[in-house]
């Protein structure tokens, strides 16, 4: 089910941030009259395709859906001299001004797409786990946290209602070598402002940004405690019933739902002595887990989840009116946007590791996940993806956008188009890099599935 929703989520969210970025193309280029060929969303063979008689477009879909291209009328490929009309239609025959917005179009696109999908996401509302920290590495808080829980409500001077807010800014320090300034509150409301040092390398470590700045998060101490039991489960046949506690596995002191669930994971098909708490009495069941694959492991699987209650103190709803909502996400996706430049350029100057470059599966995955969460969180991964995809086309590689409109500003300035010799040599030094950036890629992808 997992591999089912991760294919499907992938799938989407490419098909639709490709659509999108190609009809940017496709939209310009008409808007100055310029003749398009074909539409495809995909490469290889043709699965569908539709030509209509309005425009003489042909409309294709085809079988690889990693990627989509635009063709448009050029002159220089007809043998048969043209008309006026038609030659004036040609992308070649434009100005210089002209093809630079058709080109740049593509990725402008993928940006206000993302800033659509922010917006749906900010007046929707999306949940998340409120930034609670427990201690700070190499620093001394005040003792006034009941729960030994502070939350971070600022990164310099950036009010953070979710972790991932806190995740961005202190990207956004450490990227540009900003001093990173921490505004803590406790459960008493006592509020500490904390300046936190770290190593000027820390992008080259790998994990997460989060831990790596030496933030040591607080994890909710879930109780042993039975909130769901699926139906025909071991957990069902063994008598397990909402609301109880579970006290002893095979004689061993169950503390919090953690260890409890470290026990059923390591005892697949397993004879499991039970003492649970029910209505303020002890009884003794059997517990036999079977056997869940995941990630090509076996573990011991019940069929029990947690009262997750508990929880409810440590999320979070952000939601915005409508107004504030257009307001967060053009700050939001121009934030995202920098950050990502910066970050490839840290990466490209060996300032950042390479590792953290994710492939195709990496992106299955995440998709797939997020698809399970809920629309909302969804559209909020696909709203990231476009960003990415847009500064990815805008990076001055040849074969790319941004390579394309390196040489129009060559032109622009010069006088002069970049010969078609040079575009060749540097078309097939791009063509290396694209290639050695996807090889990584999925070499890093194939590392995360066999780790």
């Amino acid at each position: 089910m997992e591999i089912i929703q991760s294919i499907a989520g992938f799938f989407i969210a490419i098909g639709i941030l490709v659509t999108f970025h190609e009809f940017g193309h496709f939209y310009v280029a008409r808007l100055f009259n310029v003749k398009v060929l074909n539409f495809s969303i995909g490469f290889g063979k043709k699965i569908y395709t539709k030509k209509t008689t309005l425009d003489g477009t042909e409309y294709s879909i085809g079988l690889i859906p990693l990627g989509g291209y635009v063709k448009m009328l050029e002159s220089r490929e007809s043998e048969d001299p043209m008309d006026v009309g038609l030659l004036n239609q040609c992308f070649d025959k434009q100005s210089v001004y002209k093809k630079f917005l058709i080109v740049a179009a593509g990725p402008i696109f993928n940006l206000i797409l993302a800033v659509i999908f922010f917006i749906f996401v900010h007046f929707s509302g999306i949940a998340g786990m409120k930034p609670y920290i427990t201690s700070i590495d190499n620093h001394t808080l005040s003792s006034s946290a009941i729960d030994g829980k502070y939350e971070i409500i600022q990164v310099n001077n950036t009010p953070t209602k979710r972790w991932q807010d806190v995740r961005v800014e202190i990207l956004n320090s450490v990227v540009n070598s900003d001093d990173l300034n921490l505004q803590i509150k406790s459960d008493l409301d006592n509020i500490e402002n904390i300046s936190v040092r770290y190593d000027k390398d820390i992008l080259k470590k790998e994990g997460d940004i989060i831990s790596n700045i030496g933030l040591n998060v607080k994890i909710p101490d879930l109780p042993a405690t039975i909130g769901m039991v699926e139906k025909n489960s071991p957990a069902s046949l063994a008598g397990l019933s909402i609301g109880d506690t579970i006290v002893l596995v095979n004689d061993i002191q169950i503390i919090d739902w953690n260890s409890f669930s470290t026990i059923l994971k390591e005892n697949p098909n397993e004879i499991l002595q039970i003492q649970i708490l029910r209505d303020g009495s002890y009884r003794d069941l059997v517990l036999v887990p079977s056997t869940k694959e995941i990630d090509g492991n076996e573990y011991g699987y019940a069929g029990v989840s947690p009262d997750r209650k508990i929880l409810n103190d440590y999320r979070v709803l952000v939601k915005y009116n409508f107004i504030e909502s257009i307001n967060k996400s053009f700050g939001l996706t121009y934030d995202y946007t920098i950050l990502t430049f910066k970050m490839i350029y840290e990466l490209f100057t060996g300032q950042a590791n390479t590792n953290n470059i994710s492939g195709p599966f990496s992106i299955a995955e995440f998709s797939g996940k997020s698809l399970s969460m809920g629309v909302v969180y969804f559209v909020y991964l696909m709203a990231i993806l476009s960003i990415s995809l847009g500064v990815l086309n805008l990076l001055p590689i040849p074969v790319l956008d941004g390579g394309h409109l390196v040489y129009y500003s060559i032109e622009m300035i010069t006088g002069r188009p970049v010969s078609e010799k040079i575009q060749l040599i540097a078309q097939q030094f791009g063509l290396i890099i694209l290639f050695g950036i996807m090889i990584l890629a999925f070499y890093n992808d194939y590392m995360r599935l066999i780790g």
